[in-house]
């Protein structure tokens, strides 16, 4: 059913954490003065120090430093009276979008951070209510997939331009936010409340071989798959048992104990599909996790990792466009053509095991 409840209002009503709770050493340092903080090129300051070294995604840690290349067009809401007024934080969240896409047309950044600061979103409690308002935000930041529901896959489409004309990758559309910490969606947790992260490598690996980044395609992705497969696992960050909770089985014996149930080196296993933009019986469960039950029905055991390819897939591929461009003409170089799709729970390719 649609909720037509102001978004503050919501924020307002969510079920808190109580003050003393705790999100692991570094993100409860920031925590003392984020929130008090206006500046937001401080607030960069503090996001981008944090996520150098915090955040087990390798291209965000290169990205926060502006290595390799790597960047990304950061939009901060810290202002109660946007957060207050859904009209103007549409228009915001708008503008910043179409900012973002022309930084990417010209080849200066390939991802997106929409960060939302507020005690209130930091604090609260994983549950329904919170994810209503997860799909409030997102609603707001990409309209045409209006409304946004859990347990879908969205996308979006990020241009370039080169001297052939322009091209648009398809981009993965992840939510983080701080109550993730400790629970099973611990890998997305995030300093001071909710984040919006829109990524597109195949736009990183061709805006880093225009640039220079790298001598060839090959080297490229290699470089691309290696900083890949050092992502998964490395998500235990903070955790007070060192869980992450995503696992690739390196070998048959997984070094983060993964509970994985196949050799195939294609895939990875992890709590729920990665690129599931809210999956629901996560966001909705705030139980602090300190074991990891192999018999967990949330234990998703077919993540790709074999998507980092400049192999030709057909339209209907769900990684079409991820690393091969799709050629537009210049009136759509900003327009999303991608739609959302279900997830599967199972090999995407029965025969393809080649990463």
């Amino acid at each position: 059913m649609e909720n037509n409840t102001s978004l503050m209002t919501l924020i307002q009503q969510l079920p808190q954490l109580e003050k003393s709770h705790s999100f692991g050493r570094d993100i409860d340092e920031i925590h003392k003065d984020i929130f008090r903080e206006q500046d937001t090129t401080k607030i960069e300051e503090i996001i981008r120090k944090w996520a150098s070294s915090r955040q087990p995604c390798v291209f965000g840690k290169l990205a926060s430093k502006k290595l390799k290349g790597l960047d990304y067009h950061l939009t901060i809401i810290n202002k109660e009276e946007l957060l207050a007024d859904d009209a103007a934080l549409f228009t915001f969240l708008k503008d910043e979008r179409l900012a973002f896409k022309k930084r990417a047309l010209a080849g200066e950044v390939s991802a997106h951070l929409i960060y939302f600061v507020h005690p209130l979103l930091a604090y609260a409690c994983p549950g329904p209510a919170f994810m209503e308002v997860q799909k409030k935000l997102c609603s707001l930041h990409m309209p045409e997939c209006y409304p946004i529901m859990e347990d879908i896959i969205y996308t979006e489409s990020v241009p370039f331009r080169d001297n052939e004309g322009v091209e648009i990758y398809k981009a993965g559309v992840n939510v983080f936010y701080s109550a993730a910490h400790g629970t099973r969606n611990h890998d997305r947790r995030i300093p001071g409340g909710f984040l919006i992260s829109v990524n597109a490598p195949g736009h990183f690996l061709r805006l880093a071989l225009n640039s220079g980044v790298y001598p060839n395609e090959a080297q490229a992705l290699d470089d691309i798959k290696n900083m890949t497969i050092q992502s998964v696992g490395h998500g235990g960050i903070s955790h007070p048992e060192k869980l992450s909770t995503t696992w690739h089985a390196e070998t048959k014996t997984d070094r983060y104990g993964c509970p994985v149930q196949h050799g195939h080196a294609s895939y990875y296993s992890g709590f729920y599909h990665t690129d599931v933009l809210i999956p629901g019986a996560l966001t909705c469960d705030n139980r602090q996790v300190t074991v990891i039950e192999a018999s967990d029905k949330l234990i998703f055991n077919w993540n790709v990792l074999f998507y980092v390819s400049l192999e030709h897939l057909s339209s209907e591929d769900p990684y079409y466009g991820e690393f091969i461009g799709i050629p537009v003409c210049d009136e759509a170089a900003f327009f999303n053509p991608f739609s959302p799709r279900r997830f599967e729970d199972g090999p995407l390719y029965q025969m393809k095991e080649t990463a």
